[in-house]
This record gives structure tokens, sequence and C-alpha cells, in this order.
């Protein structure tokens, strides 16, 4: 890429020649210099903690299980039927009331 600054004769002489717009897009599409070698690609890793060579994508690692199902809350019928009633009888507070 040319960093130098176009003078406007130049610019009118590539026009002339039909060569402006080829220079335009070689503005903005920038050619790879082949000289240059290319670099190293990384391995893939979680964050800091390289991923072992044996791993299977998709598997939990050795010595980890998936979590288990989610605990349920096992409450009485009562406290259900008591709640229930208290939500219908009782007024709904505002934030203006609890201030």
């Amino acid at each position: 890429m040319n960093d130098q600054p176009v003078h406007r004769d130049d610019i009118t002489a590539m026009h002339k020649q039909g060569d402006l717009k080829s220079y335009m897009r070689s503005l903005i599409h920038p050619t790879k210099n082949p000289a240059t070698p290319s670099k190293r690609k990384r391995k893939p890793s979680w964050g800091a903690i390289p991923i072992p060579t044996d791993h299977k994508p998709g598997t939990w690692p050795s010595g980890t299980q998936p979590p288990g199902p989610a605990l349920e809350r096992h409450l009485p019928p009562e406290a259900w039927a008591d709640a229930i009633r208290r939500y219908r009888t009782e007024p709904p507070t505002t934030d203006e009331e609890t201030k």
C-alpha cells in the first residue's frame, strides 16, 4: 500500500488512463505481502487451562459429572393453601407504603 500523498495531477492522469478505479480499490483492500511469514496457530484453550489432548467435545472432563436434578422444595399442602388465602384477602402493598 502506498502511504505517500497523491498529487491532483497524478489522480487526473490515472483517471485518463483508466487506472484510478484499481488504485482506489488497492487503498481499500491492501494486498497481502507474500514475503511475510504466516503466524502460528494457537492451540484452543479454556481460558488459562489448556485442553487435554484426549478431550472429546461434548463429554465431561474425567473426575467430574453433570449436576444432578434441582432440589425440590417440599411444602405441606397447608402452606400453599395459607399462601393463597393471604394473597386473596390481603390488599396489595405499594412501594409508598413500605417506605
